[in-house]
């Protein structure tokens, strides 16, 4: 069950929308050091699976392991096949179509491409366990991606969920407090 929620979030956060080919430019401020080669393959990734969404390439960006240190999906240290992410981005095609993600932002420095994107949706998946709103939404996204070989392997990622949720209409309410154990002497 917790495997399936964190697909399910992972496609509601990170698929794309088909584009037109008026919208197939990715038109973020990019700042590089000379790695041009894995910007150069970061761009060839957002145009093919962010935008295009095309499952059948995945294995052309991503390593056949990835780990995942994802604040929003997958949990911290979480290894990812790229079957598994071929499945993911097939799914984000066919349930979040409308999905818009612009960059921003894109920094390269030694193994690392590092992404500031603007995320635009909307809810008709429904989230948290609630029904769809049909509400539009946008929020922000950071993603960090090592690249080895020409290949992502490693890759941290977070959204403000807080915000999704607030354009939604649900209350955002602090956890309970728990209290601490004693400590022993």
């Amino acid at each position: 069950m917790k495997r399936a929620l964190a697909l399910g979030l992972m496609v509601f956060l990170f698929g794309a929308h088909v584009a037109s080919s008026e919208e197939m430019t990715n038109h973020a401020k990019i700042v590089c050091d000379g790695q041009e080669g894995n910007r150069d393959q970061y761009l060839r990734m957002w145009q093919v699976l962010f935008m295009e969404r095309d499952a059948s390439r995945v294995a052309e960006f991503y390593a056949s392991q990835v780990v995942s240190h994802n604040s929003d999906a997958g949990g911290a240290g979480s290894v990812v096949t790229s079957e598994q992410l071929a499945q993911f981005w097939s799914l984000s095609k066919k349930v979040n179509p409308e999905r818009v993600l612009d960059d921003e932002l894109i920094i390269c420095s030694g193994d690392y491409v590092v992404v500031r994107t603007l995320v635009r949706s909307t809810d008709k998946m429904g989230m948290f366990g609630q029904p769809p709103t049909g509400k539009s939404y946008s929020t922000t996204a950071i993603d960090i991606y090592r690249f080895v070989d020409g290949k992502v392997v490693e890759r941290w990622g977070n959204s403000d969920l807080v915000s999704i949720a607030q354009q939604l209409g649900y209350e955002v309410a602090p956890r309970a407090e728990t209290k601490a154990a004693p400590e022993k002497k």
